[in-house]
């Protein structure tokens, strides 16, 4: 009998053990207090009712910043680890995240500071990370008369310890950022730059630093943006600001930004707006300080917006709905309340649902006497973005008469958000085991029959003579033509991998050889 007891009760466990391990939701904000700054830590029921996680709020070790709305989004969650910014003290403090509890832990060294510029009027620092954890940016709102010191800190992600480490100085970001995104597939940072009714885009190179896009910064057509948000497809931005209005732009494969056919959208509710977009993309969320509701949009095929939306209130007792989270699996949005009745901050939970765009769940208050603006959701929505746009095609042909050598023929497409120039960069050739890297500033311009963008290097390498010739076609696509003489091409039978890159970045490509006679110009060099 005992025996079957035994099969009763590891069944039991078995078909009910993963409820055990269902991912528990968490949402987090930052309190932005000013001298001894503070993170409230939340858990979320099946029905949105927060409970507040035990040991929160969690010191932060920095200065935050209460008067105004200068950033919103100053906490963000990266995988296991949250960064949240202390705007007064001008550094990022950064905790690990129990995903059983919700407990958070300080990260060894934190905070660990920006070294922008800051000013005590103008204070917040906005967080963006890149979809795969490595960097992560932070967005200063410094300013000087000019509206042009504010900039970015560039840190790097130990993905083991979350501890942050600074690469390079701080860019300029051409004015104050008061609101960043990076693109789900990591191709762009982009920036709202308030007080210039500017949108700066810049380009993620491969080591984190930031190009900034040909026309970059855009200029909005009016008002002025504080919050940005980018659908999954990276095609779409919107931006919500200090007026009635949400801007909408298509994002071309440069970073390009044009305007949405019918955008600026008027929403009819003149507040401070901060936008998130619904796990599907199919619903733009806009918080609205001046009417204490929080409004759903339906965001159309074209990127267009129908408008007015579906509002809904905060929740009474919750005045000025600000930063917006969404959580993983599209169940409940967040909205950081600055004020909650008895003089404390807040988070109003709302659920979301395919028969009501959006409905009021519960209001939570952190009973820390702060104004947060910004939340984040644990574990965050997450795009299934697509890799880079970065390719080779070729053809190799090989000879083992003397001299032995080969020839190969090439398309190296990168994508076009990077930065690449193969006159001021090194270019690097790999086929199976043999590589070379052909130094920066190596090729030379020359007519080629009505052709005059070819380019052309010829010279010896570890005792090896080589031809090589770049035609770039627009776009990051590059035609190679490429001859090595001198060369071990005996092991060259089966299939081979090719590799061509220009700086950094590469394509590769399987490639059978074709053994005989070389082509083209290979006895004349």
């Amino acid at each position: 009998m005992l025996k079957y007891m035994r099969w009763f009760v590891w069944g039991f466990i078995l078909v009910f053990f993963p409820a055990f391990l269902a991912a528990q939701n968490f949402v987090y904000t930052n309190n932005d207090q000013p001298t001894a700054n503070s993170v409230s830590a939340f858990s979320v029921a099946t029905n949105g009712a927060l409970s507040e996680v035990a040991g929160s709020p969690f010191a932060t070790g920095g200065a935050g910043h209460t008067p105004s709305l200068y950033s919103a989004n100053r906490i963000v969650v990266v995988n296991n680890f949250l960064y949240a910014s202390n705007a007064d003290s001008n550094d990022v403090s950064a905790f690990t995240i129990d995903p059983g509890t919700g407990v958070l832990t300080a990260v060894s060294g934190s905070p660990f500071p920006t070294n922008a510029f800051d000013d005590t009027t103008h204070s917040g620092i906005s967080l963006a990370a890149t979809p795969d954890g490595q960097f992560l940016y932070a967005g200063s709102t410094g300013l000087n008369s000019e509206f042009t010191v504010g900039s970015i800190t560039i840190f790097r992600i130990d993905s083991t310890t979350g501890v942050l480490t600074t690469v390079g100085v701080p860019v300029p970001a051409g004015g104050a950022v008061y609101g960043m995104k990076v693109s789900p597939d990591g191709k762009f940072l982009v920036a709202a730059l308030s007080q210039s009714s500017e949108i700066a885009v810049f380009a993620i190179q491969s080591d984190g630093s930031l190009q900034a896009v040909a026309n970059s910064p855009f200029t909005l057509s009016s008002g002025a943006a504080t919050s940005v948000d980018i659908n999954c497809a990276g095609d779409l931005l919107f931006a919500g600001g200090n007026s009635a209005n949400i801007y909408a732009f298509n994002i071309a494969p440069d970073g390009q930004l044009s305007a949405v056919t019918g955008a600026p959208f008027a929403t009819g509710i003149l507040s401070n707006q901060v936008v998130a977009l619904s796990t599907d993309d199919g619903t733009l969320f806009s918080s609205n300080q001046g009417s204490n509701t929080v409004t759903a949009f339906t965001v159309n095929a074209d990127g267009s917006l129908t408008v007015p939306g579906t509002s809904v209130g905060a929740g009474s007792g919750a005045s000025y709905p600000g930063g917006l989270s969404v959580s993983e699996d599209g169940s409940f949005l967040y909205a950081a309340d600055t004020a909650v009745t008895g003089g404390s901050g807040g988070i109003s939970t709302f659920i979301l649902d395919g028969a009501l765009p959006i409905s009021f769940a519960s209001l939570a208050s952190t009973g820390v006497a702060s104004q947060p603006h910004s939340v984040a959701a644990y574990p965050p929505k997450v795009c299934a973005a697509a890799p880079p746009a970065s390719g080779l095609t070729a053809e190799l042909q090989v000879s083992t008469s003397p001299p032995p050598g080969f020839d190969l023929n090439a398309t190296l497409t990168l994508d076009p958000s990077l930065v690449v120039d193969f006159l001021t960069q090194p270019v690097s050739l790999q086929i199976a085991d043999f590589s070379i890297i052909i130094p920066a500033g190596s090729f030379k311009t020359f007519q080629n029959g009505t052709n005059a963008d070819t380019y052309l290097f010829q010279g010896v390498i570890d005792s090896a003579t080589f031809k090589v010739q770049m035609v770039p076609l627009g776009q990051n696509q590059f035609e190679i033509s490429a001859y090595g003489k001198q060369i071990d091409v005996s092991g060259w039978t089966d299939p081979v991998t090719v590799t061509v890159g220009i700086g950094g970045h590469s394509g590769n490509a399987t490639v059978t050889p074709v053994t005989g006679e070389l082509r083209g110009n290979w006895r004349g060099f």
